[in-house]
């Protein structure tokens, strides 16, 4: 996984669409940071944050790659897992004293959608201390994917802009939480590209094989 080269930047400069949008989410449940991580089939990651500085503290003092919660050892086999599952162990202390100490976030929780080989990771946090938070999530996981699918989708024309050659899937479809490893899903014209792709190469392989074939007889 490498981060976006902007990644330090775009939740600024994105920040008054993402404020309008992410208050849907902000208060539910307890809920007091949202972000969206995004990574794309290249494995770059982005990030839309409610709490831009959350990833800012981190990514400036040199934590960024060391820090579990992004790394893909965690959300390419993990549909659901707490922050505090997933902390690198050289450096658990130092991110921690910044997400607790200096941002006061508690209780985070990853959930991962897969679609289309991009991987949609909706960070979720609270500031509170309440002792039944962490059931309530439990509880209520697949009203938190929802809200995760509802951010993403009103973000999605924003992040297209920096996707490159790739093109941000469509959540055509609500799925429920299964757990284990983020089950792929693919939208209906992704699988009409691989379909063609696959007919086409298919198409010149039975070509090269005419010509061969054609080519040896003449021999």
């Amino acid at each position: 996984m490498k981060l976006h080269q902007d990644v330090l930047t775009i939740s600024f400069k994105h920040r008054y669409q993402i404020r309008s949008i992410f208050k849907e989410i902000l208060g539910l449940c307890g809920i007091q940071h949202f972000s969206l991580d995004l990574v794309t089939p290249s494995s770059e990651m982005l990030f839309f944050s409610g709490t831009p500085s959350h990833g800012h503290e981190i990514c400036k003092r040199g934590y960024g790659q060391y820090d579990g919660i992004i790394s893909p050892e965690y959300y390419e086999n993990f549909e659901f897992y707490w922050w505090e599952n997933a902390s690198h162990r050289a450096f658990a202390d130092k991110i921690v004293a910044i997400r607790e100490g200096i941002l006061g976030l508690k209780h985070g929780f990853m959930l991962v959608r897969k679609w289309n080989d991009f991987h949609l990771i909706y960070s979720f946090a609270t500031k509170s201390k309440d002792p039944h938070f962490q059931s309530m999530v439990v509880n209520n996981v697949n009203e938190l994917l929802k809200m995760g699918d509802f951010a993403y989708m009103e973000m999605r024309e924003v992040y297209a802009e920096y996707c490159g050659i790739y093109n941000p899937p469509i959540i055509e479809k609500f799925y429920g939480f299964e757990g284990g490893v983020p089950p792929a899903r693919y939208t209906k014209d992704y699988k009409l590209y691989v379909a063609n792709t696959l007919e086409n190469a298919a198409g010149v392989d039975c070509v090269k094989s005419i010509i061969i074939g054609t080519h040896n007889d003449e021999l």
